[in-house]
């Protein structure tokens, strides 16, 4: 949800597009990050599996698209945040098992 605010208030005062030393594709992503972290948020509370792939399809690609932009682009220059979102990651990966809803186990606990 940081995030997702973090990209609607870039939006909301600097404009649309606010990326500008980005090549327009990433500046695209950025810019839509605002929405799609919304969407994954709802989908976590209504339907939890499309959630937990939509989370971790948001934060592969995060990680990937901002490394490409750090090393290999250098247009970000602070690497603590690229750091803070590979440990986010991490902890979205392992934490998956957890919330991932098995048709096995819903009809299981329902037996009891």
């Amino acid at each position: 949800m940081i995030g997702s605010f973090t990209h609607i208030f870039d939006n909301l005062y600097y404009g649309f597009l606010p990326y500008k030393f980005a090549p327009i594709w990433i500046n695209v992503y950025w810019t839509s990050l605002g929405v799609i972290d919304l969407l994954a948020i709802y989908f976590l509370l209504k339907n939890r599996n499309i959630g937990v792939i939509l989370t971790l399809l948001i934060m592969v690609s995060d990680v990937v698209i901002n490394s490409t932009a750090y090393y290999s682009m250098q247009i970000i220059k602070d690497p603590i945040a690229l750091q803070l979102q590979t440990l986010f990651l991490g902890f979205c990966l392992g934490a998956c098992m957890l919330f991932w809803e098995s048709k096995g186990t819903k009809s299981s606990a329902s037996v009891t």
